[in-house]
C-alpha cells in the first residue's frame, strides 16, 4: 500500500498512536493475539508482570483478536523476531501471537483508515476521531496560528474567533476544553 499525504494512516489499536502504513506500522496477515511474555528485562532483571504501560496497553485490546488487515506499531511486528539475535526470545515484552482459536472474524479487531479533516477554526488538518469534535459551541482558545514550513516561509495568520457550531472539528490548540487541562 501506498503511504503519503493522508493515505495510509492508521490510529493502533494496541497503543493508541497514529502509524503509517509500510512506514511507522505493518499489516497483519493473520488472527493474532497481544500478550505479555514473561522474561529478562534488562541485564539482569527477571519479569514476570507487566509494567503499568505494558498493562494499559494489554487493557486496550483486552483479549481480542486483531483481525487480518489490522495495521499496528511496527514494534509489535510478529515477523520482527526473525531478524533478532537467539537470545532475543528470552526478553520481556508485548508480543503479538497467533490466534489459536481465532472465532467469529466479526468480532475481530480491525481498524480502519484515519481520514484527515480541517479545525473549524485555524484549518490545520487532523485525524477525525470522536474526541476532536467539540459537543458545544465554541470559540477557538488561540487567537493566531504559524503557517508555512522553513525558516524564510513561516507566516502568522489570524484564527477565525467566531462561534463555531457544536460538533465541529478542533485541533487541540484551537480545543477550549484543552484550557482545562493546561497548567
Amino acid at each position: 500500500m501506498s503511504s503519503g499525504r493522508g493515505r495510509g494512516r492508521y490510529l493502533c489499536p494496541i497503543d493508541g498512536f497514529v502509524v503509517t502504513l509500510g512506514q511507522t506500522g505493518v499489516q497483519l496477515d493473520r488472527p493474532m493475539r497481544l500478550i505479555f511474555r514473561p522474561g529478562e528485562f534488562g541485564r539482569w532483571k527477571h519479569v514476570t508482570e507487566p509494567g503499568e504501560v505494558d498493562a494499559e496497553r494489554l487493557e486496550r485490546v483486552a483479549g481480542r483478536v486483531l483481525g487480518t488487515g489490522c495495521v499496528v506499531s511496527d514494534c509489535y511486528d510478529p515477523d520482527l523476531n526473525l531478524d533478532r539475535p537467539t537470545d532475543w526470545k528470552w526478553q520481556a515484552g508485548l508480543v503479538l501471537v497467533d490466534a489459536e482459536e481465532p472465532g467469529d472474524p466479526g468480532t475481530w479487531l480491525v481498524n480502519e483508515r484515519l481520514i484527515y479533516r480541517q479545525c473549524a477554526a485555524c484549518a490545520s488538518r487532523i485525524p477525525d476521531l470522536p474526541e476532536h469534535h467539540v459537543p458545544d459551541e465554541w470559540t477557538p482558545r488561540r487567537a493566531w496560528v504559524t503557517k508555512g514550513r522553513g525558516q524564510y516561509r513561516r507566516s502568522q495568520a489570524p484564527v477565525d474567533q467566531g462561534l463555531h457550531p457544536a460538533g465541529s472539528l478542533a485541533c487541540p490548540e484551537c480545543d477550549p476544553r484543552a484550557a482545562a487541562d493546561r497548567r
